[in-house]
């Protein structure tokens, strides 16, 4: 009997086996669950309970709930206003999947 080096993982060996569609729908959702979580630790991180990052953006508590579950599709200008109030900028990346290359990049301002 061989050892493998490498772990078998049922979970690649699904996603293996998907479409290119919904190849590109689970990397969104990926994106999505990671953008979540990035916008959650930065409010841990600064103290504040979403109540009080909502009234220092001018959003409803429910709007940050959604932005830290993935709920739905986060309109860009509510990201904007929701980091700018929290102290942070976004920076916007196109990358060419080929090669890796950065084909052009923007900073957004808080709104």
């Amino acid at each position: 009997m061989s050892e493998s080096t490498q772990p078998y993982n049922e979970i690649d060996d699904y996603i293996a086996t998907f479409s290119d569609e919904e190849r590109q729908e689970y990397v969104a959702a990926e994106m999505a669950l990671d953008l979540a979580n990035t916008l959650y630790h930065l409010r841990q991180a600064q103290g504040l309970t979403q109540r009080e990052a909502a009234e220092r953006a001018g959003l409803k508590q429910q709007a940050i709930s959604r932005l830290e579950q993935a709920a739905s599709n986060v309109q860009l200008s509510t990201l904007q206003r929701y980091l700018g109030a929290l102290g942070y900028s976004i920076e916007i990346s196109v990358i060419d999947n080929r090669t890796g290359t950065v084909a052009g990049k923007t900073s957004l301002s808080p709104a």
